[in-house]
């Protein structure tokens, strides 16, 4: 089954990091993260991050200058609210490091934690809210002139793979062990804890007092944010592993036996019978032009408009198991194990390849 071959691509991700904190190679065992503004796309390959310019495909600059090997990059880079990089590494130097985009220089590093970072970093205003495997949710100040600019970390529990998310007054951080956390901003005290039917590594969505996020207990769940009851669980056909898209009331998410969805969000009741496209989805779909893009473990990326058939807009060498990145007009999108090297390509609005990227040795 579809399900069960990725269980064993998951697994050797966990080798790979396991391999990498004993001081193992820091080849690109892993699959890229990947983000991205209007000049350039900053790509977590590794042991190494690449920013590429986005109107040619040209890299800029790579971080560090001479890769280690007990560096990892994997995870998805964030901006802080004055534009720098967070990136952390799942390798056996357990950094958190602060980037400059334009130079590729490290400004600010954190590397007390005792685990790796799968998870990306939430940034709110000065205010970063970082989930570690070691457990621990770990908070700092960017805006503090002391060099660690740590203020707390709160004490979990589970192993924390996923990027919390925060409504203001709450972050919520999911867990490796079924249980989705909610953290006060202000006393850095756990409110609740929520118990569900599976792990979970996606994101969750949030509107209107309401997260929605999926398990490996196969089911879509809608959470109260206020006290963590659940108000929904909707059950799909395999595991879920990354976080769904909410946009007008509709949740759009994949699973990983390549079951594609569109439930209401308010019930979780169906849109449309779910759809199986071609291959395993573990990506966040995300908007462009007001269609639903996602894509698969086949290297397909697809296009889905509101009331129509999914449409492969194009078919890359390679698996995609990172969530695309928006860039103007570009869609983004990262290969894994590309024949040719290739770690990144741009496509057009038309879903015409604009240029690809592959780093000269």
């Amino acid at each position: 089954m579809k399900s069960n071959r990725f269980v064993l691509i998951a697994a050797l991700v966990l080798l790979a990091t396991l391999l990498s904190a004993c001081g193992g190679s820091p080849a690109a065992a892993t699959w890229p993260g990947l983000a991205a503004d209007e000049n350039a796309a900053y790509l977590t390959n590794g042991a190494i991050v690449y920013a590429i310019r986005v109107k040619d495909g040209e890299e800029l600059w790579r971080f560090p200058d001479k890769p280690s090997s007990k560096l990892l990059f994997n995870s998805n880079p964030v901006f802080t609210s004055d534009g720098q990089l967070l990136v952390g590494s799942s390798g056996a130097d357990h950094t958190l490091f602060r980037i400059d985009p334009e130079t590729g220089n490290e400004n600010w590093s954190f590397s007390d934690a005792d685990d790796h970072w799968a998870a990306s970093p939430l940034v709110v205003g000065d205010m970063v809210y970082a989930p570690n495997a070691d457990g621990f949710l770990y908070v700092f100040d960017l805006s503090q002139d002391d060099a660690d600019k740590f203020v707390t970390k709160v004490e979990l529990g589970g192993k924390l793979w996923s990027q919390p998310v925060s409504d203001g007054t709450r972050v919520y951080v999911p867990s490796l062990d079924h249980q989705l956390h909610a953290v006060n901003m202000q006393t850095y005290q756990v409110e609740w804890s929520t118990q569900l039917d599976g792990a979970i590594t996606g994101a969750p969505a949030r509107h209107d007092g309401t997260l929605y996020i999926g398990t490996f207990g196969q089911t879509m769940n809608a959470v109260n944010a206020s006290d963590g009851s659940i108000a929904w669980s909707q059950p799909v056909k395999s595991w879920v592993w990354g976080g769904p898209l909410l946009d007008n009331g509709i949740l759009y998410f994949g699973d990983l036996g390549g079951n594609f969805y569109a439930l209401n969000a308010s019930d979780g009741s169906p849109v449309f019978d779910s759809i199986q496209p071609d291959n395993a989805i573990l990506a966040t779909p995300i908007l462009f032009n007001g269609q639903v893009v996602f894509v698969s473990e086949s290297g397909n990326v697809y296009s889905l408009a509101p009331g129509e058939t999914a449409l492969s807009i194009e078919r890359l060498d390679g698996k995609l198991y990172t969530p695309a990145a928006l860039s103007g007009e570009l869609i983004l999108a990262a290969p894994f194990q590309s024949e040719g090297g290739i770690l990144l390509v741009a496509l057009n609005m038309d879903g015409k390849i604009a240029w690809s990227f592959a780093p000269e040795k």
